[in-house]
């Protein structure tokens, strides 16, 4: 269970609420991770702002008159948010299900904050009906009203808040609208009423359950439902909190009932409390038409199996203008021309001539392994700019709402290795990072599933650092070049999958997703998460940069790296067909692969157009950088995750082997 203390605020909500959203815009970016046992789940943990908390005592000094010592004890001083993933139900069928629940036993939460997504609201009401079971006292955000009413939804959050009993505060998180009054209202959550209605022979052994689990600090009644349909981590509460003896009575009660059911108990309370949802929502929610023909239109159209696919490839060809034209070409042209190589490095090194060691210049501009020129301007001159570009993209598609549509469009496809359509969003997650897309496999449903996209993503699926480099070094030759090094990555991706599909023994699920409407993206929203995006991985990526350099510095001046040209020249050079400077690409890609990608911008000029070809492929296949192998054995394990990065590193020789001597038989220069 979680390691929180008693006290905090539980932040609920169905995926893409925007749950996340308002931690962030309360509590800011800084937050400590709680890793959940038994799971690979890790929860965000921190207090309320200064800022948002002070403005909570302007309002209720206001209101009360308080003298500002009584104002400070009133304000929720010291208020602590807990942001769980993203739930339907707290009866558990997915891992973070199941983080919802040990969560909410384990922290015994002073109040739940449910974040309702204004749009769906029958999908929130039917998790608001479930954690009303617990009568915990509960604060409902009504988030993202500013969309429900561009589809011409309007929802009455007076009703819900009499028909609830409990504070429904509409916001607007991604601008900050109606976030203070939330805040306000937890100081003074109250316990909401119940808007499930069980069958009177349920409801009779809940309530004897609950009599019998009266001694329990919190909770009683949602756990005696848990007990009810068989939860073993509310089985094993009572037990810790109380005793064998009355886990034993408990199970007795459960025992003779369950028999006489002849549908899942789980079943019949949750469909009990859908349909309390349907019913306050039917009061509630109020729907007029508004008319969106044209995204309607692309929406519908986005997963048809003939035009769907051609506007999959206008997305690509967009993608690829955006980020590759603009981005990793004028954008990192122009700083690199008039910012770096004409401004900052004739500067750093004018300061730098002022050193009087030798070997601290060197270490410092050396323009080899220097730690300015390799370890920080590449990564702002070149990175940076091209992931901004990457990420914005990215979010644009996320935020309008065509990647479920790609995922149906591509369900069959993905069948063939392996897959079902979920399956595209770990995948097109690992063109950004394959650390943070190893993690995403996760929400695959079977191990068969989970394995087969970790394997993919480790065997040649190219990041968006290296992609950016790729970008760059591509635009300088002709088009056929980005045709192989692209064609080549997906051929193996197909061919690797299809034998994976094969080989791997279990069953593809079923693919059931929820369907956005399509709309029009906030820009502030899209720049927002673009920023963010960028300068977490910034921040991480910097210091390894600086880190890589120095040690290949060292080991350069050490004689390291001609040591290592020396043993790998038979396979590099004669194998492979690369020059010597591809050992130092090589090293730099397993410690960082952005690293090795802008190693090998730097050296370029020694590679002609096949080795580049080659060099990035073998970056692509080669083995995963550190951060992506310790994911990778926490995800998989340590025995798969050494089987995969052999196989990725063989893959890796064999492929760029026969590349080079595909081209060079055939005599193609890529010129």
């Amino acid at each position: 269970m979680a390691d929180t203390r008693s006290g905090d605020v539980l932040i609920l909500g169905n995926l893409q609420a925007g749950k996340t959203t308002v931690f962030r815009r309360l509590c800011g970016e800084r937050a400590r991770e709680i890793v959940i046992p038994r799971t690979s789940s890790r929860l965000a943990w921190a207090r309320v702002r200064p800022r948002a908390i002070g403005r909570i005592r302007r309002v209720l000094g206001k209101l009360t008159g308080a003298r500002p010592t009584e104002r400070a004890s009133a304000s929720g001083d010291g208020l602590a948010l807990l942001d769980c993933p993203g739930t339907a139900t707290l009866f558990p069928q997915s891992e973070d299900e199941l983080v919802a629940r040990d969560t909410l036993l384990g922290m015994r939460p002073s109040a739940i904050l449910v974040v309702a997504d204004a749009k769906n609201m029958r999908r929130s009401l039917a998790l608001i009906a479930h954690a009303a079971e617990f009568q915990l006292p509960m604060v409902v955000a009504l988030n993202m009203v500013d969309e429900a009413s561009r589809y011409g939804i309007a929802v009455d959050a007076g009703l819900l808040a009499s028909q609830l009993g409990v504070d429904v505060i509409p916001t607007v998180a991604h601008q900050g609208q109606g976030l203070d009054r939330l805040v306000e209202s937890l100081v003074t959550a109250r316990v909401p009423r119940r808007i499930a209605r069980f069958a009177e022979r349920i409801e009779r052994r809940i309530e004897a359950l609950e009599e019998l689990l009266a001694e329990l600090p919190c909770c009683s009644r949602g756990v005696a439902e848990m007990i009810l349909v068989g939860d073993a981590e509310a089985e094993q509460l009572v037990r810790e909190t109380l005793d064998s003896e009355a886990l034993e009575r408990a199970r007795v009660l459960v025992s003779d009932f369950a028999v006489e059911q002849h549908v899942p108990l789980d079943v019949i309370l949750t469909e009990s409390m859908h349909a309390g949802a349907a019913r306050l929502a039917d009061q509630a929610v109020t729907r007029k038409s508004v008319r969106r023909w044209y995204l309607d239109a692309i929406g519908r159209y986005a997963h048809h199996p003939v035009i769907g696919l051609v506007i999959a490839a206008i997305v690509v060809s967009a993608m690829y203008l955006w980020v590759g034209e603009l981005g990793a070409t004028r954008v990192v042209d122009g700083l690199n021309t008039h910012v770096f190589e004409g401004w900052l490095i004739p500067l750093c090194d004018r300061a730098v001539a002022h050193i009087p060691w030798p070997i601290v210049r060197e270490a410092i501009m050396d323009p080899d392994f220097g730690l300015l020129p390799t370890g920080v301007f590449l990564a702002f001159g070149l990175v940076m700019p091209v992931l901004f570009f990457f990420y914005f993209g990215f979010t644009l598609l996320v935020e309008s709402g065509y990647l479920p549509r790609l995922s149906i469009l591509l369900d069959r496809v993905l069948r063939v290795i392996g897959l079902n359509g979920r399956g595209i969003l770990p995948l097109a997650m690992g063109l950004s990072c394959v650390t943070m897309a190893l993690i995403t496999t996760r929400m695959l449903e079977t191990q068969k599933e989970r394995n087969i996209a970790s394997f993919l993503l480790i065997l040649g699926m190219p990041c968006a650092p290296l992609l950016a480099v790729m970008l760059v070094i591509l635009g300088d030759m002709s088009v056929s070049a980005s045709v192989v090094v692209f064609g080549v990555i997906a051929l193996q991706t197909l061919i690797a999958g299809l034998l994976a599909a094969r080989v791997h023994p279990g069953l593809v699920s079923d693919f059931i997703i929820e369907v956005p409407p399509m709309r029009v993206p906030r820009m502030r929203s899209v720049l927002t998460h673009t920023v963010r995006q960028t300068y977490h991985f910034m921040k991480e990526a910097v210091p390894l940069f600086i880190l890589a350099s120095l040690v290949l510095f060292a080991i350069d001046r050490l004689g390291g790296l001609a040591a290592a040209e020396r043993v790998t020249e038979p396979l590099v050079g004669g194998f492979l067909g690369l020059p010597d400077e591809s050992v130092q690409v090589f090293i730099k890609t397993m410690i960082r692969r952005e690293s090795g990608a802008a190693e090998l911008n730097l050296t370029m000029g020694g590679f002609d157009n096949v080795q580049l070809v080659v060099t990035l492929l073998v970056m692509t296949f080669l083995t995963p950088c550190i951060n992506s192998f310790f994911v990778l054995i926490k995800e998989r394990g340590l025995r798969n995750a050494l089987v995969l990065v052999l196989l990725a590193s063989v893959n890796a020789l064999l492929v760029g082997a026969a590349v080079n001597g595909i081209c060079r038989g055939l005599g193609v220069t890529f010129g």
